[in-house]
């Protein structure tokens, strides 16, 4: 086959996010370029093939009209993101697409994760499932070559086990230049326009709530990723989102491309994960010389008990420091908490918000847990009947919780996320903190932005 493939991201009532296996409602109006479909277009490229992109999410447009966008691209195949969060209204316009534009249609997502080849067998409209997005498997069928296949299971296949990535593993540089031009935007970016690319693939932990760290572990070449950044720098993108689940481990690799960013001076911006048992001071100044301005950094829990069970490796006392070296070291913070493990009780919750609450963080994500697929935690509330195996809908912002604890309900867990985000956002040091670090009248209009936001789906949701 030559010809045209369409990246599709599909339309949806709320900012949806589908990529890297981890859909979610975004809790304020935070929306980056879908990471999954940038790689892919960059190796259709480099096999001769021709990506264009219908991103109805961001363009906000209609079923009506996203379908209409995408027969009128008239593709020899559709390459879409779907995800557990909004997998009722993806499926009906996949199906819808598949139909209409006569070309075959394969999926990447989080609900594919666990067992892709049932959902091929359910949805029929399906031609394929892609469970690794740094992979060229799909690039490479669609351009007729024969090839023993991993990560890219087709329609009638035979089981086969999940393998997990391992070893450097380069990429052509991306289709960046496809996403430029459409409403990407991002509450940590302190310029536009964005983009979204990473250095390592996976996760090297396995944390019993997250997908990454089953996906294996890879880091990209130095060389490989600084010509990506090179050519992102000529497009102009002023700020990047490294979307890297654990920046800086292992550590040799990134701190020789941290030695070329700085030796370099793009003049790019980022931000990216970490955990706090990588951050140490001696990499964090390096990320701050090389353009980091902001590190997101799981804390999950404030539970003793709840981090051991689920295999956090680390506890408050080590999150403590590593918040105030951060600060000291000039960086930003995010903190991400996860909120309703099956072990939590509602002394657990108010001890975690107060916790949230003294830590010296610029930003905070509350989640709530969600049995994703192909993680420890999905069998685990299968297995205390905690929810049903065949779940597939979940979404872990908080706004519709589907994982009762075996103390609290789901209603319970909504209840309680709202309060932790009132009661660390509302706060007056807070909102003080956040005047004092804004660095530009475009920052100040995106926090502006994002605020308003998360605001309003604070009060209606």
């Amino acid at each position: 086959m030559t010809g045209r493939v369409l990246l599709l991201v599909p339309p949806s009532r709320d900012v949806v996010i589908r990529d890297y296996y981890c859909s979610k409602t975004s809790q304020a109006n935070y929306l980056h370029p879908p990471i999954d479909l940038s790689v892919q277009g960059g190796w259709l490229r480099r096999h001769g093939l021709e990506p264009v992109l219908v991103d109805a999410t961001v363009d906000r447009l209609t079923p009506g009209e996203a379908l209409k966008q995408a027969v009128a691209s008239r593709p020899d195949a559709v390459f879409a993101l779907a995800g557990a969060v909004s997998w009722e209204s993806d499926g009906a316009f996949l199906e819808q697409v598949a139909a209409a534009a006569g070309a075959p249609v394969f999926g990447s997502g989080d609900l594919f994760m666990e067992d892709a080849r049932g959902m091929l067998e359910s949805e029929p409209f399906l031609a394929g499932v892609l469970t690794d997005f740094t992979s060229d498997e799909l690039a490479r069928h669609l351009a007729g070559e024969t090839f023993e296949r991993d990560a890219l299971i087709l329609s009638g296949d035979a089981p086969r086990s999940f393998q997990r990535t391992r070893g450097a593993r380069p990429i052509p540089v991306p289709a960046h230049d496809l996403f430029l031009g459409h409403d990407y935007r991002y509450a940590f970016a302190r310029a536009q326009p964005i983009a979204g690319i990473y250095v390592g693939y996976g996760c090297p932990y396995t944390c019993s709530f997250c997908i990454t760290g089953e996906l294996g572990s890879s880091v990209r070449p130095v060389d490989n990723v600084m010509e990506e950044l090179r050519s992102l720098r000529g497009l102009g993108v002023r700020e990047l989102f490294v979307q890297d689940q654990c920046f800086g481990q292992p550590r040799a690799p990134f701190e020789a491309l941290l030695d070329a960013m700085i030796e370099e001076d793009l003049g790019l911006g980022w931000w990216t994960f970490t955990r706090v048992d990588v951050l140490d001071r001696e990499l964090a100044r390096k990320m701050r010389a090389a353009g980091c301005h902001t590190i997101i950094l799981g804390v999950e829990s404030s539970s003793e008990e709840i981090l051991e069970n689920h295999r956090k490796g680390y506890g408050p006392d080590l999150v403590r420091q590593s918040f105030a070296m951060a600060e000291a070291e000039g960086l930003r913070t995010a903190a991400t908490f996860i909120l309703g493990l099956p072990e939590e009780t509602a002394e657990t919750l108010q001890a975690t918000i107060d916790f949230a609450c003294s830590l010296p963080a610029d930003y905070a994500s509350f989640n709530v847990a969600v049995p994703r697929a192909g993680t420890k935690l999905r069998k685990r509330a299968v297995d205390e009947g905690l929810v049903d195996e065949d779940l597939v809908v979940m979404d872990q912002s908080g706004f519709e919780p589907t994982l009762p604890t075996r103390g609290l309900s789901a209603e319970d867990l909504r209840h309680w996320r709202r309060r932790a985000v009132r009661s660390f956002y509302l706060r007056p040091s807070y909102l003080l903190r956040r005047l004092a670090h804004l660095r530009s009248a475009s920052e100040a209009r995106t926090q502006a932005r994002e605020a308003w936001a998360l605001l309003r789906k604070l009060a209606l949701r």
